[in-house]
């Protein structure tokens, strides 16, 4: 017979699920990398909005409109309409304006504006962590 610690869990035919413990797995622990998960978001209650930068309430409105609305514009645009910057606080145009250049500047988002219309912003796809960005066409690396 095999020796059996104290702390090793035997499990019996007969026994309820209150009885088998619970033991939280991790990636970590199964020697896998922990994932990137560029595309979750977190749900943020409404009357929290003023504790987070404008730039990021303004990237948590686009990826509401893009979910819960639909594109506005072919291609993935969102207009940056009234309504949207009421909803995250973003009413006033010269926080709005640094909060959209923030995440230009970043790499966030596109932007297209028109002179008297209204600003149309569009999020662009997360880079995939570990790849390369390829400038030209692939060459051989030895010569022949």
């Amino acid at each position: 017979m095999s020796h059996t610690s104290p702390d090793d869990f035997i499990y019996r035919d007969d026994m309820s699920a209150d009885e088998i413990p619970v033991e939280r797995v991790d990636l970590r622990n199964l020697g896998l990398p922990a994932s990137n998960r560029p595309a979750e978001y977190t749900r943020v209650l409404s009357a929290l909005y003023d504790l987070f930068p404008p730039a990021s309430r303004l990237l948590l409105g686009l990826i509401f409109a893009r979910d819960v609305f639909g594109e506005d514009a072919p291609g993935g645009w969102t207009k940056l309409g009234r309504g949207l910057t009421r909803r995250f606080g973003l009413t006033d145009r010269c926080v709005r304006r640094r909060a959209v250049a923030a995440l230009q500047r970043q790499g966030v988002v596109d932007v297209r504006r028109r002179k008297g219309g209204t600003t149309h912003l569009q999020l662009k796809d997360p880079p995939v962590p570990g790849a390369q960005r390829q400038t030209g066409p692939s060459e051989p690396s030895g010569k022949s």
